[in-house]
């Protein structure tokens, strides 16, 4: 009984660090073993090789991981389900995404089969997932073009927006619509941004650079040529731990 009872902690421990799953793998018992959790509700199967320790009540997160789980070494979360983990896309399929090398298919997972860079590859949360890079690159195949601007604005809202590493990912997948997207250099951040443009494009202003970087800042709008910027601020923008109004101004 003590065994058992160690053995069972080992697995609390493991699913504790994992949303409460684990892969078979993981698990420091054999299949007789594995079976008999099964039957007495300690394990529950969530895909083929993957269990929810102690309840199926699973969270977001969970889900995500049991489907990378289930893919195996080198899988990934990614397209919708990695731009919802990341926050650049509200919503996703009911299936989890996810990219994997290996032509692999299973029950409740969307597979996309890839072979990935390593700059593609990082882990978020916890969860295996697709760079915001290649994240935005994957999008760009899916969505249309008005969706995809709002998820590269998200982006750079969020400062997971790297041109040059979209760029990189972009030489292994290539989107006309997203490089589109990156030579026009018009992605705002806000509703209010947007207005500035259509102020500037109303009285034939020239119009200004975008997320202009001067040495380590960033700038809403800049005239480099005429050593002018402009930083437009709204208290929607510092909802949600953005730097405050006050910082804003005196910056």
């Amino acid at each position: 009984m003590r065994g058992f009872l160690s053995t069972n902690h080992q697995i609390a421990q493991t699913a504790s660090r994992q949303y409460g799953v684990v892969a078979r793998q993981q698990l420091p018992i054999g299949q007789d073993a594995v079976d008999h959790r099964r039957r007495s509700g300690l394990l529950h199967r969530v895909h083929h090789g993957v269990y929810a320790v102690g309840h199926l009540g699973l969270g977001q997160e969970a889900r995500w991981l049991a489907a990378v789980l289930a893919c195996g070494d080198g899988a990934l979360l990614s397209h919708r389900s990695a731009a919802t983990l990341w926050g650049i896309r509200l919503g996703e399929p009911f299936k989890p995404e996810i990219t994997t090398e290996y032509d692999r298919r299973h029950p409740g997972i969307t597979t996309h089969r890839a072979t990935l860079a390593a700059q593609d590859r990082t882990i978020h949360r916890g969860i295996p997932v697709t760079s915001p890079a290649r994240t935005l690159v994957d999008l760009a195949h899916l969505v249309d073009p008005d969706e995809l601007t709002r998820a590269l604005r998200e982006a750079m809202f969020r400062r997971l927006y790297d041109p040059k590493a979209i760029e990189d990912a972009l030489t292994r997948r290539p989107s006309k619509a997203l490089k589109d997207l990156l030579t026009e250099a018009t992605v705002t951040q806000s509703m209010m941004e947007d207005r500035f443009l259509t102020i500037c494009s109303r009285h034939r202003l020239p119009r200004p650079h975008t997320q202009h970087r001067i040495g380590a800042k960033r700038y809403d709008f800049a005239w480099p040529e005429h050593r002018v910027v402009v930083e437009t601020d709204s208290w929607l923008a510092h909802r949600s731990g953005w730097p405050s109004p006050s910082s804003d101004r005196r910056r």
